[in-house]
């Protein structure tokens, strides 16, 4: 698997970590199992190697439709990918995506957007 995340449940919080390289199917999975496990409306903090960025964008979209999702923050290795990430950003206009360099960056942009405390007053509606 090239994925490995934990769920911190208080904290309203998903942080995904790749090992190696990722593929938009890898992704896919991961959302899947979210999904699966009632996890949508938790934040997502998405730690990625080289990685198609413009393929997850776009079947993340597709698989994405009509169903709602917490913020994502994603981070990736390089600025090559942080530069294709706008088609990630476009692909997902329904949801609030960041692309970052550092997961400390990402953190705080998570907690600042969606504070667990808002996550956890969404979902109770």
């Amino acid at each position: 698997m090239a994925l490995k995340w934990k769920v911190s449940h208080p904290e309203r919080l998903i942080v995904a970590v790749s090992k190696y390289e990722v593929t938009a199917a890898d992704v896919l999975f991961c959302a899947e199992e979210f999904f699966r496990a009632g996890l949508n409306d938790y934040r997502k903090l998405f730690d990625l190697s080289p990685v198609d960025i413009r393929s997850i964008g776009l079947r993340l979209a597709a698989a994405a439709h009509g169903k709602r999702f917490g913020p994502i923050a994603i981070v990736v290795a390089s600025d090559a990918i942080a530069g294709s990430a706008a088609v990630l950003q476009r692909a997902v206009t329904d949801r609030e995506v960041q692309i970052f360099r550092d997961r400390y960056v990402a953190r705080v942009w998570l907690d600042v957007t969606a504070p667990a405390v808002q996550i956890l007053e969404a979902a109770a509606k």
